[in-house]
């Protein structure tokens, strides 16, 4: 009489609504040890494709096996199905809660025993194979089959990983692996097959642009939502170091495609380290030739690693998945270096970033009548000099936010026409001699920058600089354009490596005379300095001046 009499108050409440079932949430306990995962579970568990141990937990960190997987995948794909045939495992009970799932899994192709005749149901599956019965269980079509991760060359799972890999259904480690061999726990096995369900709970890919610090110069950055690295520019030679060393700390061992916007020293110097340290897939150059030590010994070296070298050609695209990249800008006959500097517009989605190297007011008259530049990131041009970026020029680009690359300068950059002229549009400004390293992320919707807005206040901008171990010294123009005849009385060290015959140590040894003796007095004094001799002296006379 009392079980009836609770079975009828049962009832009355779940008809007049006063009853509430239990939701997942509630069932388990235990889904904050992993909040990332925590949406994906009560996915799977509202369509009846898991359950938790029936205590109230559901053991997101503990390890998932070869039983619980076939299980997962039987109750998405197969619900209603029972099995034809009778499993050979000798090591499975038919009284298992797995029996049917395992027997099921086997017989549509989705799991296999061992060569001993066992199943091995309760053991861990790793990443590897995670990837592999998830691939094969519902034929995943990837978008990039190139390779992501730095420890899968020869990995026997690799196609099916860089598959879920290109839609985002899994991801490796920031130091550039996967770790194929580690074990998979139940948590991040539920979100990879959450995601390979429902494509509406994967994150959106991820673009990143990062505005490395290089002091007076550029370096930028870009991965591409599909996982390719595109460096366009490493500053001077003495930023190589330092942009390798960024490289690294971000987990790229490998850059596929690398851009020389035009070979000024602030630009292609730094590119050297880069490629003699780090593997180049490809180099996009401007075309146009320079005369200088660093241009002919960053030509070398492209031709030594035997890197495929193409020129950019104005209006072309780069092929790029998930990111188009448009070249609007790349004169290599025009006699003046920055004007020839390659312009790129990158596009993901709704969210545009405009590169623009040095690229002349000139330059920006003819891509504004040729092409959209409209953007929401602009890469200010020539370090926030005068030459560019015309009122009318951020007119049609009309940026949110406006990258300034430059470090301590006798220049005078960024001039004040420039910041102000931006600002009173509404620009965001931000500085790497300000703020350091840039870092924009977007998924092609919103995006959000990392770095502190510049006010207009720095350190970095002297009247002049003199300083013989510095990177200046005379003889830069306005536009920051090194001008010739350079003062060998003044320039300082990478200055020095402008002129013809001068590299690094020709560059110090001058250095190391004018402190011990002096300011030169004639030409022919030149020849006291170690290593330049006759014929050196004769390729430098044409280009520099004693005062």
């Amino acid at each position: 009489m009392r079980f009836l009499t609770t079975w009828i108050i049962m009832l009355t409440l779940l008809l007049t609504g006063q009853w509430n079932m239990v939701s997942a949430e509630e069932t388990f306990h235990d889904l904050d040890q992993t909040p990332w995962a925590k949406e994906e579970i009560l996915y799977l568990n509202d369509e009846g494709i898991i359950n938790g141990y029936g205590n109230g937990l559901f053991g997101p960190r503990d390890p998932i096996t070869r039983q619980q997987a076939a299980m997962m995948l039987v109750n998405d794909l197969y619900p209603n199905e029972t099995p034809q045939s009778h499993p050979d495992f000798s090591d499975l009970d038919k009284d298992s809660i797995y029996y049917e799932a395992i027997a099921i899994a086997e017989e549509k192709g989705l799991v296999s025993g061992y060569p001993d005749g066992t199943f091995r149901g309760s053991a861990p599956i790793t990443r590897a194979e995670a990837s592999y019965m998830i691939d094969q269980a519902y034929d995943v079509e990837g978008t990039d089959h190139t390779a992501t991760f730095n420890d899968l060359e020869y990995h026997w799972a690799k196609e099916s990983i860089e598959e879920l890999a290109s839609l985002q259904i899994i991801n490796g480690y920031r130091d550039g692996s996967f770790q194929p061999q580690k074990s998979i726990i139940r948590a991040e096995f539920s979100v990879i097959l959450a995601f390979t369900i429902n494509e509406d709970l994967r994150p959106d890919p991820e673009m990143k642009a990062h505005f490395i610090d290089v002091g007076q110069g550029d370096s930028t950055l870009i991965e591409t939502p599909s996982g390719k690295t595109i460096l366009i520019d490493g500053g001077r030679k003495s930023a190589g170091e330092e942009v390798v060393d960024y490289l690294s700390k971000a987990g790229i061992d490998t850059i596929d495609l690398l851009v020389a916007t035009h070979p000024d020293a602030d630009h292609i110097g730094g590119l050297i380290d880069v490629m003699e340290n780090i593997k180049v897939n490809k180099v996009l150059d401007s075309g146009k030739t320079h005369t200088t030590d660093t241009y002919f010994e960053y030509l070398d070296l492209i031709e030594r690693k035997d890197i495929p070298l193409e020129i950019a050609e104005e209006g072309t695209t780069l092929d790029f998945s998930q990111l188009d990249i448009k070249v609007l800008n790349s004169e290599n006959t025009s006699s003046d270096n920055n004007e020839s500097s390659i312009v790129l517009k990158a596009s993901y989605d709704e969210i545009d970033f405009l590169l623009t190297g040095d690229a002349t007011v000139e330059n920006e008259q003819t891509m504004s009548r040729l092409y959209d530049v409209e953007a929401e990131i602009l890469k200010v041009g020539h370090h926030g000099a005068e030459t560019s970026t015309s009122d009318e020029f951020v007119h049609y680009v009309d940026p949110e936010v406006g990258i300034l690359s430059y470090g301590d300068n006798h220049y005078g950059h960024p001039e004040s026409e420039v910041t102000n002229r931006l600002w009173d549009h509404g620009t965001d400004l931000y500085s790497t001699c300000d703020t350091g390293d840039i870092t924009i992320t977007t998924n092609g919707t919103t995006y959000d920058v990392h770095g502190s807005s510049f006010d207009g206040s720095d350190e970095c901008t002297t009247e002049d600089n003199d300083n013989d171990s510095g990177s200046g010294g005379g003889n830069g123009s306005d536009d920051g354009e090194v001008s010739y005849p350079i003062n060998v009385n003044t320039a300082g060290f990478e200055l020095l490596q402008e002129i013809t015959g001068v590299g690094p140590t020709i560059a110090q040894n001058i250095i190391d005379y004018r402190n011990a003796n002096g300011p030169f007095e004639t030409y022919s004094e030149l020849l006291n300095v170690s290593y330049i001799g006759e014929v050196t002296l004769e390729e430098m006379r044409p280009e520099i001046t004693l005062g």
